[in-house]
């Protein structure tokens, strides 16, 4: 049996996109969280303030790309300020 790691999407649209709900990743390296939209597989720079555009990589330690984010924890989500009402 395969059990796989649950997405987490933040409950807001992709304003770029307007399809669908980006999902919670992280830094490897630092654990920066952030939301990527799996539509569009753009990168925001900022979780709690979408419009202030994309960015490839990291923004806080500035050397991992998102291709190499990981899916964020429920944990990771909560202790970076965002509450249950914010995400699902």
């Amino acid at each position: 049996m395969i059990i796989e790691k649950p997405i987490w999407y933040i409950k807001i649209s992709c304003p770029h996109c307007e399809q669908g709900f980006p999902a919670f990743y992280c830094c490897p390296d630092c654990n920066f969280l952030t939301v990527i939209c799996l539509e569009t597989d753009d990168m925001f720079i900022n979780p709690f303030n979408l419009g202030e555009g994309f960015t490839n990589i990291c923004p806080i330690c500035k050397k991992v790309s998102k291709d190499d984010f990981t899916l964020a924890d429920s944990d990771k989500i909560l202790k970076a300020g965002f509450t249950k009402e914010l995400y699902d």
